[in-house]
């Protein structure tokens, strides 16, 4: 049986919400000016609600919470590439380690 899956996500800006997606590799197509829908790979016809800063699918679809807290983990990539960046900083590697995290080192110029 089909059931809503729903997640606060706090993905509220839409260029770094952008951003994530690409860098994930996940394509998408904007509808308005606060809806990403997402059309490949496992997260085809959920949708990031930035008014809401929510994520939601389908179970049908296999979307779980569990699935959308990798869209998660590339907004906040986005989000401190973005902050460090606005500092002044180079980021100068990007790693991910044997439990999927993403580890940024950088440096203050």
């Amino acid at each position: 049986m089909s059931r809503r899956v729903l997640t606060k996500a706090e993905m509220t800006d839409k260029g770094l919400a952008i951003q994530a997606l690409t860098q994930a590799g996940i394509q998408f197509e904007e509808k308005g000016d606060n809806v990403l829908v997402l059309t490949s790979g496992s997260y085809k016809n959920a949708r990031i609600d930035l008014s809401a800063g929510t994520v939601s699918g389908d179970s049908d679809y296999g979307h779980t919470e569990e699935s959308f807290g990798v869209l998660r983990q590339y907004y906040g990539e986005a989000k401190a590439k973005a902050a460090l960046l606005k500092s002044g900083s180079t980021i100068d590697e990007r790693q991910v380690d044997q439990e999927g995290n993403i580890i940024l080192m950088w440096h203050m110029n």
